[in-house]
């Protein structure tokens, strides 16, 4: 018998995450079953397990391997760019020209399992670690405009990391069912405006009013 690869190992599990994808994608986490990824694929469930212990398996590296692709795409992109301001204008145009219907496709799914994981801490420990690889991307980029004197010397890196990310997933969650592409991106534009004036070297802060 031939000896089986790695790579031929990696390739049959890339397609039953992608398999997976579709079927998450249209049924969503808790309406597909490894049954219906089995036959969507046109494959065994035995030969699933060969490779994944569960669907939340599944949906785990499912996830690990998207944002491992993301984060290494940016990463990638922002050598073209000099300098911070550069690599963050960069980002959010990568925000505003995904198509708002796959954005709504993935949130749906991903949102459910957001949900069912926080009920068990090492699921949850594993989605927060592929977390923070976005959080760790963007926090470099701050402290690099920090450290260019493109932004504010006394900012926060950690605060204006979670303040990104929490406002992108705000922004996200606003469109999840309703709206257009047209508002999307005008409210992406406006909390780029809103970003910048606030760490930028130009930004006076006001004081405290609470």
């Amino acid at each position: 018998m031939p000896k089986v690869t790695e790579a031929y190992k990696q390739q049959k599990r890339d397609a039953i995450l992608e398999g997976a994808l579709d079927c998450f994608s249209g049924k969503g986490y808790a309406g597909t079953t490894i049954d219906d990824i089995a036959i969507h694929l046109g494959v065994s469930k035995g030969s699933i397990y060969t490779y994944f212990q569960s669907k939340e398996d599944i949906y785990i590296r499912l996830m690990e391997k998207r944002m491992n692709t993301m984060v290494n795409s940016f990463k990638t992109k922002f050598q073209a760019h000099e300098s911070a301001t550069e690599k963050l204008n960069y980002m959010f145009q990568r925000f505003i020209d995904q198509p708002l219907e796959d954005l709504r496709r993935l949130l749906k799914f991903h949102l459910e399992f957001t949900i069912h994981s926080s009920r068990n801490e090492d699921m949850q420990a594993q989605m927060d670690g592929n977390n923070q690889k976005a959080l760790g991307m963007i926090l470099e980029v701050i402290r690099e405009g920090m450290e260019s004197g493109e932004f504010r010397q006394e900012l926060d890196a950690g605060i204006v990391t979670s303040l990104f990310w929490a406002v992108r997933d705000g922004i996200a969650l606003h469109f999840l069912s309703d709206g257009t592409k047209d508002q999307f991106n005008r409210l992406i534009h406006e909390w780029k405006e809103m970003l910048f004036r606030y760490i930028n070297m130009s930004y006076a802060p006001r004081g405290n009013t609470w």
